[in-house]
């Protein structure tokens, strides 16, 4: 990536050409040498267990990304549609969701009709760090920051997207403009400059189950948080589904067995049908009768004449 910005430098100063082209936010030279799509990276492939057929959610995982999200993404980033009794059992138990949603105060009314304020209960959606768009934009420089309940599948690529632009936070290269105020240089993000600044560091979380803070160890545990929440009940649907295929091995191996064993005499049988009264020959003598009756039906060897 580097290389591709010094020669589109180089040869954007041997023709003469200076400046650069605001369209695309810094990212493209003025001489039409290189473009902002040509430079953004892709995001890589990585081994995400969770997606296999046969495989469930890690729920030591699940417990972790919800840490991480509670401490640094919660701040600024809600999950509205997103209840706290969905984590029962999941991540916590009923009593630590309790607890966690007693922390936050929700708006109701009593019995007058009077609008009160109560401590949360586990059957509320998760609170929201701001009260309305308006005052989401003017914290963070006129960004909104999204929703991360369906970020998961909201955004292309899913988990290897989101991991390559938590973790791919760079340094502006040489011969890009600068990032504006409150913005970052992220090479994953169309546009480049993204209005969230890096989050994830080396011990920027401390796990209560002992496991190592990497950098890239929360951005996983983190996006596997997001990737249940966007998909809640996927661990019953891959359950169900493997029930389902078992159930359908076992039908097919009894269809199988009534068809070539009980059933046997059924599949060898053959009927020769002759009109009334036209004449017919038998597949036993090999005689030409005629027969003004109906057609007669002999077994011999399992074959019906």
């Amino acid at each position: 990536y580097q290389r591709r910005v010094r020669e589109a430098v180089v040869s954007t100063q041997s023709t003469g050409s200076s400046g650069i082209n605001a369209e695309y936010g810094g990212a493209s030279l003025a001489d039409g040498q290189i473009s902002a799509d040509e430079l953004e990276l892709h995001h890589g492939h990585m081994h995400w267990e969770h997606k296999e057929w046969n495989k469930s959610y890690d729920h030591a995982a699940l417990r972790r990304g919800f840490q991480v999200y509670k401490e640094v993404c919660q701040a600024c980033h809600s999950m509205n549609y997103m209840y706290w009794r969905v984590h029962t059992d999941v991540t916590h138990t009923k009593e630590e969701l309790k607890a966690f949603a007693a922390e936050y105060m929700y708006e109701s009314t009593d019995d007058d009709g009077n609008r009160v304020e109560r401590p949360g209960d586990i059957q509320d959606f998760m609170p929201a760090p701001y009260a309305n768009e308006i005052k989401a934009r003017l914290a963070n420089n006129g960004a909104e920051p999204p929703d991360l309940t369906l970020i998961n599948v909201a955004r292309e690529g899913g988990e290897d997207y989101l991991f390559s632009l938590l973790t791919g936070y760079e340094d502006v290269p040489a011969g890009q403009a600068g990032p504006a105020e409150g913005q970052a240089y992220n090479p994953y993000f169309h546009g480049y400059y993204i209005g969230m600044a890096q989050q994830l560091y080396n011990e920027s979380v401390d796990y209560e189950d002992g496991t190592i803070p990497y950098q890239s160890q929360i951005a996983k545990d983190v996006i596997q948080y997001l990737s249940w929440s966007a998909h809640p009940y996927m661990d019953e649907t891959v359950m169900y589904g493997m029930k389902a295929l078992s159930s359908m091995a076992v039908l097919v191996a009894c269809s199988y067995f009534m068809m070539r064993v009980r059933k046997n005499h059924v599949r060898l049988r053959q009927i020769n049908y002759v009109a009334p009264g036209h004449a017919r020959r038998s597949l036993l003598t090999g005689l030409s009768t005629t027969r003004a009756s109906t057609p007669l039906l002999i077994r011999s060897s399992g074959i019906l004449i």
